[in-house]
């Protein structure tokens, strides 16, 4: 009996003891070769915008996540990956700075591996728009960087209808963010396992994801494009709203009942059909992240500058990187 005690101590001692993982900041070796030599992001950002954006704000994360490593005592102690990370420590609030600023590194990190120097002959200078370039009609169709893959460029005009059309939608997505956020490209599964477990005798497929859409996503605030953070946040809503109801409830003093509350032949609520389907089965895989946070066009295309902005990021997308993330495409042979 004392035995299993001490063993069960011992586990949760190994559970609670505070997490000797630190983190530093991810090498990126172009980088580096442009602030060793005093360069500019050429196409998208001056030295000293790189440098506030990647160099010091990277490293104030890293002091911030480290330190509130250090500190936390109810995360198990083992080697992490910053995506490891962020997935442990979602919905529980007490981890809530490490996961803040573990997301956050992410997503940093994943927004410049995604880009590349803009290769031309002639120096490129960034212009600060005026007020006046709010009344432009953007020109969609006059850009440059064009995705050249084959494959790649089928998925785009299966998904999006052609290039002009993805490049408008995710630049557009971007500017209509309101503070801090991110719009990703995704690959998207959209065939659920419930469909796929019927059996391969049946149908003739696997519980394997299948991806077969590309598709736009925006989070806000540091959040990142991560599976185990979307399930289950209809129900926690769900849970967050009745919670709320009741106390409105109690306060009022509400005597009187629904009468149709019970009525079997109701049709259910878009979120009851939510907490039933969405998200359980879904799979999404990021493949390229833009900042659209002011921060990240004040300094060199000031207030009126974010299209600019985005309509340069567009023109350093790395689609290399985007392929490397990317799974396998699985063609329909049917449209869902």
């Amino acid at each position: 009996m004392f035995q299993s005690l001490k063993a069960k101590r011992t586990a949760l001692a190994r559970h609670i003891r505070p997490i000797s993982t630190s983190f530093s900041l991810p090498i990126n070796k172009t980088l580096e070769v442009l602030k060793a030599t005093d360069a500019n992001f050429e196409g998208l950002f001056s030295h000293s915008a790189l440098d506030q954006l990647w160099f010091k704000q990277g490293n104030q994360l890293i002091q911030n996540l480290n330190q509130h490593l250090i500190q936390a005592s109810n995360l198990e102690d083992k080697a992490y990956t910053l995506p490891e990370l962020v997935a442990a420590t979602i919905n529980k609030p007490e981890l809530y700075h490490i996961h803040k600023n573990a997301s956050k590194l992410h997503n940093l990190h994943q927004f410049f591996e995604n880009l590349r120097p803009l290769q031309s002959s002639a120096p490129f200078e960034i212009t600060r728009p005026s007020a006046s370039s709010l009344l432009e009609t953007p020109n969609g169709g006059n850009f440059g960087n064009t995705p050249t893959d084959e494959v790649l460029l089928d998925w785009i005009n299966h998904s999006f209808g052609s290039v002009v059309e993805f490049r408008t939608l995710l630049i557009n997505t971007a500017k209509a963010i309101k503070g801090d956020g991110s719009v990703w490209l995704v690959a998207e599964s959209t065939v659920g396992q419930n469909y796929l477990n019927r059996g391969s005798a049946f149908s003739g497929f696997t519980s394997t994801p299948a991806f077969h859409n590309l598709a736009i996503v925006v989070t806000y605030n540091g959040g990142t494009v991560d599976d185990s953070e979307r399930s289950g946040q209809i129900r926690r809503m769900k849970s967050v709203l009745e919670g709320e109801a009741t106390e409105n409830e109690e306060e009022r003093d509400v005597t009187s009942k629904d009468d149709g509350s019970n009525d079997a032949l109701k049709l259910g609520t878009a979120e009851q059909a939510d907490l039933e389907s969405s998200y359980l089965n879904k799979k999404l895989i990021p493949a390229l992240t833009i900042d659209a946070s002011p921060r990240n066009y004040l300094v060199d295309y000031g207030v009126f500058g974010k299209q600019k902005y985005l309509e340069n990021c567009w023109e350093c997308i790395d689609w290399d990187v985007v392929l490397r993330r990317l799974p396998p495409r699985s063609k329909q042979a049917i449209s869902v």
